[in-house]
């Protein structure tokens, strides 16, 4: 939780003189009395009042006071003792007796003994004690809740709120070393705290308080030696298996979506197959999909977005089966295999695009614009689609091209070559000689160029010369062998247990959180 500034002396006076109040209430109901003649016969005679005689804290029927330790603590009789009148509620004072010797030992009252009316007015006594305690406290923080406006800086919105300048600037400076400010969006809630000092007129800034997201909380606090602590602290996460399958009738996407797989799973889900579907022929109506996937979400069940991972996925396209499943080799490296230990990953993807629809293959017209046969396939999609390098390898061109507008070239090996054409921009820091991984984003879907609209123009060139990608033989990535082999079956086996489980309703989750390490660290002013 957040931390106060330092409690020094003067900061306990009221609470002190609360604290001093009630004590001295206390001491004052529980004086003994200076007038009684018999207090031993009165208190000994408690066991026989009954609690509706009992009319208060300091007084027994008769006016004979007592005192609220003796309610509590007294020795009662033997059996065989006789009450004088007074004891049994007579008003006439008695004549001095003998005092009766007691055999029994003293005991206790149990709470269940005590009078209401005594017990009430403890009661009462408490709660004002809690509530003169909880004041106090107020007294000394105070906090404001903000919401970061469109347009809104953290320094303007600390300095608007009677943050002075450079606490404002110190406190955003420790701040800096966990979370940018910079991702702070419009709506994002933030809590600031003062320090209210008796001594001072002026509440002080003492810190501030962000939720960086559903785990995530970033907390900013003046120290001792007037330096600003952050310290990042995440809330407890918990990994569980989710399993997901059906029929496609229109579109792979759809089809996930409406069974409930989140957007991220299903845009991996296309990526894991982009190597050996073409998302625009290959899937049929009645086709099928099955996937399954990590979940984490914390003890009050609020799902952290962006972990999901797929351990297992299959596609049935017109009665193959495709199915991959994701393997760590004792070296440390991670992928997708199918069920024979073959990598998912071939040389170079055959859709380089999400979410795209085909709009001219390779020879099936001429090109609109310049009138010649079309060597490379055209996919339609929104400006802005994410391109992906086709495959590992170094850019030998990029720039603008007559008649292909934004343009990258990369070279995978010799003789093997992919370009993307029309693109309304490229990836920043990209040039000439940079290194890409299969899979990266270098560039959005746009129309530079001659192109009649939004769309990405792919080519395929052996020896500089355009080919048809659906007669390309790409060669497939690593497969497995020996005893690496032997624990992926071992695995495989496991997977597919675990997603008949979960289709009929069983539950499958880690019952330990998973580690997230908060961290702490300190800046001067």
């Amino acid at each position: 939780m957040f931390r106060k500034r330092r409690f020094r002396l003067r900061h306990a006076l009221l609470p002190v003189a609360a604290i001093a109040s009630v004590y001295a209430m206390l001491s004052w109901l529980s004086a003994p009395a200076t007038d009684v003649s018999a207090p031993a016969v009165t208190m000994a005679a408690a066991d026989v009042i009954s609690p509706a005689q009992f009319d208060g804290i300091d007084n027994v029927p008769g006016n004979v006071p007592g005192n609220m330790k003796a309610a509590f603590e007294y020795v009662p009789p033997p059996a065989t003792h006789e009450f004088s009148d007074f004891a049994r509620g007579d008003t006439a004072v008695p004549k001095p007796q003998k005092p009766v010797q007691v055999a029994t030992p003293p005991v206790k009252i149990t709470p269940a003994q005590v009078p209401p009316a005594v017990a009430e007015t403890l009661a009462q006594i408490q709660s004002r004690l809690q509530n003169l305690l909880q004041a106090g406290n107020d007294l000394f923080v105070a906090e404001k809740k903000l919401a970061v406006g469109r347009g809104d800086t953290l320094m303007e919105l600390l300095v608007r709120n009677d943050v002075p300048r450079s606490d404002a600037y110190n406190a955003i400076q420790a701040l800096s070393k966990v979370y940018n400010p910079r991702d702070l969006n419009p709506g994002h809630a933030i809590t600031v705290f003062f320090h209210k000092d008796p001594a001072v007129a002026d509440p002080q800034f003492s810190g501030l308080q962000i939720q960086k997201d559903k785990i995530s909380t970033v907390m900013v606090n003046l120290a001792q030696d007037g330096s600003y602590q952050v310290d990042e602290q995440e809330k407890p996460i918990y990994r569980s298996l989710k399993a997901a399958g059906g029929q496609i009738d229109n579109s792979l996407y759809v089809s996930a979506k409406n069974s409930g797989v989140p957007d991220a799973v299903i845009l991996d889900l296309i990526k894991m197959y982009s190597w050996n579907v073409d998302f625009q022929r290959d899937i049929q109506p009645g086709d099928k999909f099955e996937v399954m996937y990590d979940e984490f979400a914390t003890d009050g069940g609020d799902v952290v977005s962006g972990r999901n991972t797929i351990v297992y996925a299959k596609l049935t396209l017109g009665g193959r089966e495709m199915p991959f499943y994701l393997y760590t080799s004792p070296s440390g490296d991670t992928d997708y295999f199918d069920n024979k230990g073959q990598s998912a990953k071939k040389s170079l993807m055959k859709t380089p695009i999400d979410g795209a629809r085909l709009s001219s293959g390779f020879g099936m017209r001429r090109h609109p614009i310049l009138g010649k046969m079309h060597k490379g396939i055209d996919f339609a999609a929104p400006r802005g689609t994410p391109i992906y390098a086709a495959g590992d390898g170094t850019i030998d061109k990029i720039g603008t091209v007559n008649g292909y507008g934004k343009y990258i070239r990369i070279r995978h090996r010799k003789d093997l070559q992919t370009a993307y054409a029309h693109m309304n921009g490229f990836r920043a820091g990209l040039s000439s000689g940079s290194r890409v991984k299969q899979g990266q984003i270098i560039g959005y879907v746009g129309t530079t160029g001659r192109s009649t609209g939004p769309h990405l123009h792919y080519e395929i060139l052996i020896n500089g010369a355009q080919v048809n990608p659906a007669s390309l033989r790409l060669p497939t990535g690593k497969m497995l062998e020996g005893k690496d082999l032997g624990r992926f079956k071992d695995m495989v086996a496991e997977r597919n247990q675990q997603f008949d489980q979960l289709m009929n309703g069983m539950v499958i989750a880690d019952s330990q959180p998973v580690k997230t390490g908060g961290k702490t660290r300190q800046a001067s002013r």
